[in-house]
């Protein structure tokens, strides 16, 4: 594009908003970073694909990963002059948010502001009545509904977008992710900074995030991934995505599906196009432990996957039936044994404090996770998140706030409404019982040696020294 062109152009601002703390807000499934790790917000990373496609000029600015202050971040908007701003807003960082973006529409009046996000998910219309800044809500970043409504041309409902009409009626479309495959043109991933995102499982400074689908197909309660559908990414833009990203340079993906590999037929041909056409790629991704095989195992490795990311949750099998998890410690303890024939590296996530949880089931939860051949695991608080159906059934029951908007897996703020915790434990008792599990987990002498001994780059070495050092401390 030349200049000229370039100013004709309509221009938008993808922006991930500043915090004092290092907010993941996208894809529905929001967190605060416990130690220096930062990933890309996915749902801007595919968002400028779709609207540079759709012949929009693109800016990126991502506040968090860049150090921005609030200030600089609007001077930085302002500059840009867009005639639309698509930002995240998320439970964690809600209280800093909106009055962020609140300042930001008063710097850019010019411009449409769309908003997407957990908490935005939820409230559906209620976020234009609660917030004057914001012109739509998007429920779904991964399709052109966000381009067919801005390029509409008369007020009508169009899906997945919730917005204000020009008579100043709220109309909103149906939240439908569709089935099968979908289509997704490549991002721009030469606008964002790449440098500044971290991930502590990669073996390489560089890296970025790649989907191969949206959602997923497990119904977990606890998740809110669980009711945004599910479906299927064509195989050739997953391609086309990493070679891009191969000619930027970057040798390490994270493959951050929900669960990877559901199709196996489909996973199988990915993972020959992976060994054929990007010999070296490096590579982490999320499964389940029920659904991982011998053979699927080894074909992952031989293509270059050196990660896996196993949702183990609860050591307490009553309390994974409960929460429709469905699985058992026996098909734990299996894939934990597969993985480490072939080779893999083994993270696994737990949730502390869910309801009908008793301290002693914690107790024992923690005590599993250090007597399985896991080499990582992420200890987080039981959460009520927008969107799953944890939280409507907590609602339901009268055990949250519903005028509260702030929540935090990760640690920083009570859970439930007062201090009554869950029926059996108090909020205190649950974060104590999460820091233990972090202590008992790492602070053993024979896990640090088994570390050292599985560590493949000096980059590695420094990504694992660093991260676990700011778990320990915070």
């Amino acid at each position: 594009m030349t200049e000229t062109t370039n100013l004709a152009r309509k221009r938008v601002v993808l922006l991930n908003p500043p915090g004092s703390r290092k907010y993941f807000r996208d894809y529905f499934c929001t967190l605060v970073s416990k130690a220096r790790y930062y990933y890309h917000p996915v749902d801007l990373i595919y968002l400028s694909g779709i609207l540079d496609r759709a012949g929009w000029y693109v800016e990126c600015v991502d506040a968090i990963a860049e150090g921005l202050t609030p200030e600089q971040t609007a001077a930085r908007v302002e500059r840009c002059a867009p005639d639309l701003v698509v930002y995240l807003i998320a439970s964690p960082s809600y209280d800093e948010d909106v009055p962020f973006l609140t300042m930001l529409k008063g710097r850019v009046p010019q411009a449409t502001f769309v908003g997407s996000g957990d908490i935005y998910r939820e409230l559906r219309e209620r976020a234009l009545e609660l917030h004057s800044f914001c012109d739509a809500v998007l429920t779904d970043f991964s399709t052109s509904d966000l381009t067919d409504w801005l390029s509409r041309t008369e007020d009508t409902l169009v899906r997945n977008v919730i917005y204000r009409a020009a008579d100043g009626r709220i109309l909103a479309g149906e939240e439908t992710h569709g089935r099968g495959a979908y289509h997704l043109p490549v991002p721009r991933w030469d606008l964002w900074p790449l440098d500044r995102y971290i991930f502590a499982f990669a073996r390489h400074r560089r890296w970025a995030t790649v989907l191969t689908d949206f959602g997923c197909p497990f119904s977990c309660l606890f998740c809110p991934m669980s009711t945004t559908g599910y479906k299927l990414r064509d195989i050739d833009t997953v391609i086309d995505e990493i070679r891009l990203l191969r000619s930027l340079g970057i040798r390490e993906i994270f493959f951050r599906d929900q669960t990877f590999g559901v199709d196996r037929v489909r996973t199988q041909e990915l993972l020959r196009r992976i060994r054929e056409e990007f010999p070296g790629l490096s590579w982490t991704c999320w499964s389940r432990v029920d659904l991982v095989t011998a053979d699927f195992l080894k074909s992952i490795v031989e293509a270059g996957c050196h990660t896996i990311m196993f949702g183990i949750e609860s050591s307490n099998e009553d309390v994974l039936k409960q929460y429709k998890k469905n699985t058992r410690r026996q098909q734990m303890e299996q894939a934990l044994r597969m993985c480490e024939d072939v080779g893999l590296r083994t993270v696994g996530t737990f949730v502390i404090g869910l309801p009908g949880e008793s301290k002693k089931s914690i107790l024992r939860t923690i005590e599993y996770a250090r007597d399985i051949p896991l080499d990582f695991a992420s200890f987080n608080i039981a959460t009520p998140r927008f969107g799953s159906t944890f939280r409507r059934l907590m609602k339901e029951q009268g055990a949250v706030d519903l005028d509260r908007m702030t929540y935090d897996s990760s640690k920083s703020s009570p859970t439930w409404t007062g201090d009554a915790g869950t029926d059996t434990l108090s909020n205190k008792e649950i974060f104590r019982l999460q820091q233990r599990a972090i202590r008992r987990f790492y602070l053993r002498p024979s896990y640090l040696l088994r570390r050292l001994r599985r560590i493949r780059s000096a980059y590695e070495l420094y990504a694992q020294v660093r991260e676990g050092w700011d778990l320990l401390i915070s």
